[in-house]
């Protein structure tokens, strides 16, 4: 009862969305909201001007408040999964790694709102609320080709993203109950509670209307971190003097490439982030603060795992800190930070299919059938690979690096280039939408040391993610795979996994414990 009383609430705050009251919603591109006031366009595709650069929108959150957002997408899964990427890179070459990706993908974080700036100057309906910013911005850059393959590539990592959060969710919840009241309920069971609490909130509009889950999902982390930390040292004098260090074999480094692009992947959400933005103007305050933040939380975590589990660490830290309070409360701060989570990153991939369908930008049956229809997949999806460490390395090794490091600094340049491009033509009838820029275009009309930078940060995401997803294929074909639970279901075999412990206890066989009088045999996961 009480759950149907929060849908319905949640429902009436929704209805309440009035963004398009009293505008013109243009179907055809871009698909924004545009004031009837506005002036129409004239001949060669210009309109007049009503809203100065940077000036606040009617309504749109503080650069405080979008820079949370950005630092609860991020953290979350990264925190659970980056620690264990240390094992295949080495301690040192780790932490280049995770602070170079942080660098660079920070970089390009911030060209991805200068290139929303332009496209604000340049066509003055972006001072507009967009519902699909990121391919908009392939379109002004490249062409339709660009926004379709964007859009493309944004719903399968939306997709991905959601089904790796579930499963941890689902998985940190048996745990949990299995922990402290030996409570047996498989995590096809948690999933679907999983799934069905966060429906209703999916039905709000964009993350404007749940900003809130921003401070949660960050604050949880916070926690989590600083507990994770007195769980480690808690383990610290007796796992140190038995930690066992695997060699670094290249197709696992190369893996660990995927993990770390994956603890950095918000991309996709920064342009929704920027538009419904107060002041657009303000979003590199927003990038600066939430990657040093979430490098901050990142590397202390992975340095004192690697120190003392080594490579008895699975795909989550969690499951190696024994101090059993210690680690069933992280599991929760963690499974609150990746619920929430997922309706920041089911955003954009709403927003996209609702455009696709024509779904009117306000709460109704159509937004309700599209957003279920999409939970639903998601669980499906779940259910049937249960492992999420393999899909969270080929998501991180593909669409992560195509939209977080090599899509943006090639939109960056092509913008510059056309609206360069644009300016030497005099007299021109050509409408603003025609320009594109050519290859020798971006060559003549970028200086040379953003060349230079950007051609670094592709050719680091273009060899890091050629190598990374063909590591992840390879790990993926000898996966041991097992049946999907619906089908365990009919044929009366499906059961609890976790029984014989929940610690992956240190050592090299995985077998010492920091805990007095514990049987090592009933605590730990051999």
């Amino acid at each position: 009862m009480a759950y149907f009383c929060l849908y319905f609430y949640v429902c009436a705050l929704v209805n309440a969305d009035s963004r398009c009251k009293n505008k013109l919603c243009i179907n055809s591109r871009p698909f924004v909201c545009v004031d009837s006031q506005i002036a129409h366009s004239t001949k060669d595709g210009s309109k007049e001007k009503t809203e100065s650069e940077g000036e606040p929108m009617q309504r749109g959150y503080h650069w405080i408040v979008c820079a949370v957002l950005i630092i609860g997408e991020m953290a979350g899964g990264g925190l659970v999964a980056l620690p264990s990427s240390f094992i295949n890179t080495g301690l040192w070459p780790g932490i280049l790694m995770a602070t170079v990706s942080a660098v660079l993908t920070g970089y390009t974080s911030v060209q991805l709102g200068d290139n929303w700036l332009m496209m604000q100057k340049r066509w003055p309906e972006y001072h507009m609320p967009c519902r699909k910013p990121y391919p908009e911005m392939a379109y002004r850059a490249v062409g339709n080709i660009g926004s379709a393959f964007v859009s493309i590539i944004i719903a399968i990592q939306q997709f991905g993203m959601s089904v790796v959060f579930l499963l941890l969710a689902s998985n940190n919840i048996s745990s949990f109950l299995y922990s402290f009241w030996q409570i047996k309920i498989n995590f096809c069971f948690t999933a679907l509670a999983v799934a069905a609490f966060i429906t209703p909130f999916l039905m709000l509009g964009s993350a404007k209307d749940f900003w809130q889950a921003g401070f949660v999902a960050t604050f949880s982390t916070s926690i989590a971190v600083v507990l994770m930390i007195i769980g480690v040292h808690h383990d610290w004098g007796t796992c140190t003097p038995e930690v066992d260090f695997p060699p670094v074999v290249i197709n696992n480094f190369f893996l660990a490439y995927g993990t770390i692009m994956f603890a950095y992947g918000v991309h996709s959400v920064i342009p929704t982030l920027q538009n419904d933005m107060k002041i657009p103007n303000d979003f590199t305050k927003s990038i600066v603060l939430g990657f040093v933040v979430t490098l901050i939380l990142y590397l202390p975590i992975s340095i004192l795992g690697y120190l003392v589990y080594g490579g008895s660490q699975g795909s989550s830290i969690i499951s190696s800190l024994q101090l059993t309070w210690v680690q069933q409360t992280v599991n929760i701060l963690i499974t609150i930070h990746v619920t929430v989570t997922q309706i920041i990153i089911c955003s954009p991939l709403s927003l996209q299919i609702e455009e696709l369908f024509r779904v009117p930008n306000q709460f109704g049956v159509r937004r309700v059938i599209v957003r279920c229809t999409i939970v639903i997949c998601v669980l499906f999806t779940a259910l049937s690979i249960p492992k999420f460490g393999v899909i969270l390395d080929l998501i991180g090794g593909t669409t992560i690096t195509l939209l977080s490091m090599i899509l943006p600094a090639i939109f960056n340049l092509c913008l510059i280039a056309s609206s360069k491009k644009r300016q030497l033509i005099k007299n021109s009838k050509q409408s603003q939408d025609s320009i594109y820029a050519s290859v020798t275009d971006v060559f003549h009309h970028n200086s040379s040391p953003l060349l230079v930078m950007n051609f670094c940060v592709l050719a680091f995401g273009l060899i890091g993610g050629i190598a990374s997803t063909s590591s992840a294929i390879a790990k993926l074909a000898t996966t041991k795979w097992e049946l999907p639970c619906y089908v365990e279901v009919f044929m009366g075999t499906l059961s609890f996994k976790g029984e014989g412990g929940v610690v992956s206890c240190c050592g090299r066989f995985k077998n010492i414990t920091s805990m007095t009088g514990v049987d090592a045999s009933g605590f730990c996961t051999l």
